[in-house]
């Protein structure tokens, strides 16, 4: 319980309460029966607690292993100093009795580990509950032997007798979130629930140690597991004693279980013998499950695995591995995960006999996107057997990690011959674009293919970095042409109908994005165990292109389910590139803090598995998010990372960057150089022709307090027929002319799109309209719905969002201000290319306007909780 000490009583709401009821009915008392370090203790002493507060007496006897060799010496706090007994008999019963009357009417004992009790203890439990002078509340381990006097409570008392469960996962997230505040990466929460398995005692010694020797840390915000876990403490120790003493049979049915969990019990009994895995089922150590026609044995908890493999000697790891691989490789490799399983066993034993199976091993492990383990494969198999095809997988498994150079070099210059040309082909694309930037020399490689055998797989992958290239109407060209092919390759036909599907968007073609999304679907659910990783790419692709359409509301339930779904699967490492773009999906509502998390935990677990590199796109949110939240510095150090990480590759993303530029320059408060920012995000746009890319970002200069060109939004408005870039241009039009009506009409269809923000900036906005027009009854309505708006934006600050006074500031005023609250009349000339006077007569009609009369009280407006926030 010290351990615990601290901790939050959380997930048994429901068994307190029925404890509880006990003591006001006809329950003589309460047996609690649980694993160790499941939460008994902590839920025996809630029920006190409550009886205590209720006007009850409480008392606690531990039993312990040390007193249970000492007559009556769990209940020696039940006996008076002064009159114990020369030597144990009956008259203890009578002493305890009178000590217990001595309380009071009502009186609670807890006889915590009861299952330790000495015999005498035990009677004396037996004697207070069944003369009713106490109400036992009785907590014992479910896989020892219980007393008899415990049973008899139960069956004869009667006494309510309670099998506490394993913590349900809502309840591990609360002291998840407890000891880890802020974000915790989604793959490494995913860790702490399967290793913790719902054991309150394991979970906190698992944080506990992780984080004191550096295996759990925080980056950007967000918590993440740096290493693999090895128990510590006093969890080790609880784990230690349920292991010891093993015979060696029944060690050997448990470490080959550590190594390959879970095993076909036909395997498992090949490599041991049926005696030996009933014994350690028998002793609550390994537990066996159907799975369709085959029976699986798996250890009974995951903790048991991390400490025998930390036991393990080298040597015994290459032994185990060696008989698990050879029994692997004598069964057919029918099932998803055998190649997997037989490769990894083969390496882990140190000697390969079947390269052709690691390899395939390797691509299993793409396909659930452990790239370490898929490196690791490659390398094993090129070793065992070198040969282009051996480089061309381990290229592209490095270029799949994000080290073009490595792969550049294990690559061959020279075109092989053969059916390994197309995977070299496919390689040295990724490798030049995705790394080097270098589109030209990328449909170099692929057209090498082209028209040949494999041609389709190019034809897929061009239309992949078309897209990404931002050239999304050649992108769509291309994937028409390879799903008219009716003998495409069907691994090719889905890179197409992702990469359509994300270009429509952009395009602003919602039909098109539709009839793509609909025909890669219905491909990837009809080969999800071929192709796993088809239903992402496809599932991501319509996320991208909702966001491009402005379709916020879609987006986020695409990008919500995926991750969800991605973290329950097998492949729980998918969940990068999904939580990134619910991230970039959150800033665009306008939540910046929720968003900032999301991203931080893109930018964590991409680190080595950045595949198209998507890190500068979600830097560049992380730039729009801090600014949205007012931290100018934090923006500017993001922005300033995302331009670092830009290669030349990734042209589709390069306008949302220069976004994120022009928000960290407005939260900077430099409002011309934002301006300046956001119109060559759309002009870039406009160049290679992402019309609802152009749109949001002229709005965006809109929002900024300058001009919107508002012909050329009335222009994409028309061209694209969008609800989104409708709204925009309605909107940019009321900014423009202060047109109350037009703003409110644009606030709604942004609200029904999913855009609180967008949304409660056009209402802020028509209140104002409104109010200078003398329509006082619509301006209040207005602002009414301005607030409730900014209720769902987590404190997000744009200069359209401002309140009181601002609105009455011209633009050059009110950057003036902006920037007057902390540096000097000098520094803000020089800043902004003007004389010391300019400045100086700016800031003397901000003074006049906002009635105030210095710096100090500017600085209290931009800083508190004023006009200027």
């Amino acid at each position: 319980m010290e351990l615990m000490r601290g901790w939050p009583f959380v997930g048994r709401d429901a068994e307190l309460a029925s404890a509880r009821a006990c003591g006001s009915g006809e329950a003589i008392g309460v047996i609690i029966a649980a694993e160790a370090g499941v939460g008994k203790t902590r839920l025996a002493r809630e029920i006190l607690a409550g009886f205590e507060a209720d006007g009850w007496h409480t008392g606690w006897v531990g039993a312990t292993r040390a007193l249970a060799s000492i007559p009556f010496g769990a209940v020696a706090g039940l006996l008076p100093a002064d009159r114990l007994p020369e030597e144990p008999g009956p008259s203890v019963l009578s002493l305890a009795a009178d000590h217990v009357r001595a309380r009071g009417a009502r009186v609670a004992l807890c006889f915590d580990d009861a299952h330790l009790l000495d015999r005498g203890s035990a009677a004396v439990l037996g004697h207070l509950a069944a003369h009713g002078l106490a109400f036992p509340v009785v907590t014992i381990r479910g896989d020892e032997p219980v007393p008899d006097v415990v049973t008899t409570l139960w069956k004869d008392g009667p006494a309510r007798w309670i099998d506490l469960d394993p913590l349900p996962p809502a309840a591990v997230d609360q002291l998840i979130e407890h000891e880890l505040p802020g974000g915790v990466e989604g793959v490494t929460r995913t860790q702490l629930h399967g290793i913790a398995a719902g054991n309150p005692l394991a979970l906190r010694e698992l944080l506990s140690g992780a984080l004191a020797d550096g295996t759990l840390r925080r980056t950007y915000g967000v918590w993440h597991f740096t290493g693999d876990y090895r128990p510590r403490g006093g969890i080790r120790q609880l784990l230690a004693d349920r292991l010891h003493p093993l015979d060696p049979p029944t060690r050997l049915v448990l470490e080959l279980l550590a190594c390959g969990e879970p095993l076909p019990l036909a395997m498992l009994e090949r490599l041991t013998d049926a005696a030996s895995i009933e014994a350690a089922e028998g002793r609550g150590l390994a537990v066996s499950e159907r799975a369709g026609e085959r029976v699986l044995v798996r250890l009974a908890h995951p903790l048991y695995g991390e400490l025998l493999r930390a036991g393990l000697s080298a040597g015994r790891a290459r032994l185990l591995g060696s008989r698990l691989a050879g029994a692997a490789l004598a069964t057919p490799q029918r099932r998803r995960d055998d190649a997997l399983r037989a490769g990894l066993w083969q390496v882990e034993s140190g000697t390969v006999t079947r390269p052709d199976i690691v390899r395939v091993g390797a691509r299993k492990a793409i396909d659930r996107a452990d790239l370490a383990l898929a490196e690791r494969l490659a390398r094993a198999a090129r070793d065992a057997e070198p040969g282009i095809g051996a480089d061309a997988l381990l290229a592209e498994v490095l270029e799949y990690r994000g080290r073009s150079a490595e792969a550049a070099e294990v690559l061959s210059e020279v075109p092989p011959p053969g059916p390994e040309r197309v995977r070299w082909a496919l390689a040295r694309s990724d490798t030049s674009y995705f790394g080097a930037g270098d589109v030209v020399a990328a449909e170099q490689a692929l057209d090498l293919v082209a028209g040949g055998p494999g041609g389709d797989l190019a034809e897929g992958n061009r239309s992949w970095i078309l897209m990404f290239d931002g050239r999304c109407s050649t992108a769509i060209e291309t994937a028409r042409r390879l799903l008219a092919w009716e003998s495409a390759n069907v691994q090719a036909v889905m890179w197409a109908a992702a990469a359509a599907t994300a270009s429509a968007g952009f395009l602003g073609r919602p039909a098109e994005m539709t009839y793509f999304y609909d025909r890669g679907h219905a491909l990837a659910q009809a080969h999800v165990e071929e192709f796993p990783w088809s239903a992402v790419q496809l599932g991501i692709a319509r996320c991208l292109g909702c966001l491009a359409l402005g379709d916020l509301v879609t987006a986020w339930d695409v990008a919500e389910e995926g991750y969800r779904r991605t973290l329950s699967g097998p492949a729980p490492l998918m969940s990068a590139g999904w939580v990134g773009f619910r991230g970039l999906v959150e800033c665009a509502q306008g939540r910046p803090v929720t968003a900032a998390t999301s991203l931080g935990e893109a930018v964590t677990a991409l680190k080595e598995r950045d595949t198209v590199r998507l890190t500068g796109a979600f830097m560049a949110g992380l730039a729009t998010a801090n600014a949205l939240s007012g931290d100018h510095a934090a923006a500017r150090a993001w922005s300033d990372r995302a331009a670092q990480a830009a290669n030349g590759a990734n042209r589709l993303f390069a306008p949302w960057a220069v976004l994120g530029e022009a928000w960290a320059r407005a939260a900077a408060g430099t409002l011309s150089d934002a301006v300046a920012a956001a119109r060559e995000s759309a002009a870039l746009a406009r160049d290679i022709d992402l019309p609802a890319v152009e749109a949001r970002a002229l709005y965006d200069v809109a929002r900024l307090g300058y001009g919107a060109e508002p012909a050329r939004m009335e222009e994409l408005g028309e061209r694209l027929g969008t609800p989104f870039v409708r709204a925009l241009a309605t909107a940019a039009r009321g900014l423009a002319g202060m047109d109350g009506d037009a703003l409110s009409a644009a606030a709604t269809v942004f609200t029904g799109l999913g855009h609180p923000l967008l949304a409660a900036e056009a209402a802020t906005t028509a209140a104002r309209a409104y109010r200078r027009s003398g329509l006082t009854g619509k301006s209040a309505l207005a602002m009414e719905r301005a607030a409730a708006l900014r209720g769902h934006c987590e404190g997000a600050t744009t200069p359209l969002l401002d309140h009181g006074g601002t609105a009455v500031l011209t633009r050059r005023e009110r950057e003036v201000a902006l920037l007057a609250a902390h540096h000097s009349s000098k520094h803000i000339a020089a800043r902004l290319g003007l004389s010391v006077a300019t400045v100086n007569n700016n800031l003397a009609r901000v003074y006049a306007k906002l009635g105030i009369s210095n710096r100090g009280q500017l600085a209290a407006l931009v800083d508190g909780d004023g006009p200027l926030e």
